[in-house]
């Protein structure tokens, strides 16, 4: 694809991080233009979202250095590197623990619900990640395997992120597909909080950790990068989405319970 949008030698504008920075602002927007059914004022949603920008950064940072700790051969320099970078070198679960560790903060800090806080920024999350993967897309990072004779997408620019031993080879778009199912969470997670009968505080973010790991789980399969040592068949990333998968229907379900026996 094109991992730069504009290269003029001087300076090199990264599609990803031109995408990821699109979708920090489609996600700012879209709190800005919901906040008045938690009555949040602008200020207060530009503090959440400095705030969950930063945690998910750090996030994706530290845990894709815990991942990827072997690749770096104990050496400082190569660490160093991963963390000054922007163009690569995040885990998407770690920084979804880090920006919830960030709207934990904030929810403290405005004296806010962090159930219904969390429910709040569900909707946004899956907005800003599905340009965010659209961003992986253009850079390479995060490839599929080859495709063999499904549908594919070859890289061919020797700066993107695919190894170079995939080059020119038809890889499963993995990337897009994550990006469109985040898209549809997003709708969905919209329409469920736009209904009048708002769900029991916590049920959105469950819904939304529910979908997104099912859809995780299941392009795993596809992917051909680095899963960062796969245990019992399944990546990192598999094991994390059955976990959470299992904490939010079990969620889920004590909610719908609860409504049912009107508690």
């Amino acid at each position: 694809m094109h991992p730069y949008i504009l290269d003029l030698g001087f300076f090199k504008l990264p599609a990803y991080g031109l995408l990821a920075m699109t979708g920090y602002l489609a996600a700012y927007l879209y709190l800005l233009s919901v906040r008045g059914r938690i009555g949040a004022s602008k200020e207060s949603v530009s503090d959440l979202s400095f705030f969950a920008l930063l945690g998910g950064l750090l996030g994706g940072k530290l845990l894709f250095i815990v991942t990827f700790w072997d690749s770096f051969g104990g050496g400082r320099d190569g660490v160093l590197d991963a963390l000054k970078s922007l163009q690569y070198g995040f885990v998407f679960y770690g920084g979804l623990a880090g920006g919830a560790a960030a709207l934990w903060y904030w929810a403290r800090r405005h004296k806010a619900a962090f159930a219904a806080a969390a429910d709040f920024a569900a909707p946004a999350l899956a907005l800003a990640h599905g340009f965010g993967r659209l961003g992986c897309l253009m850079a390479g990072c995060c490839h599929g395997a080859p495709a063999g004779g499904a549908p594919g997408l070859a890289f061919t620019d020797p700066l993107c992120l695919v190894e170079p031993s995939l080059l020119g080879v038809p890889l499963h778009p993995v990337q897009l597909y994550e990006s469109l199912g985040n898209f549809i969470i997003f709708g969905l997670l919209h329409f469920a909080w736009r209904r009048k009968t708002a769900p029991r505080a916590g049920s959105l973010t469950a819904l939304y950790v529910l979908l997104y790991s099912m859809l995780r789980f299941s392009l795993e399969f596809l992917r051909g990068d680095d899963r960062g040592g796969p245990l019992a068949g399944l990546s990192q990333a598999q094991l994390i989405s059955l976990a959470a998968a299992a904490a939010a229907a079990a969620w889920l379900a004590f909610s719908a319970r609860r409504n049912k026996d009107g508690k």
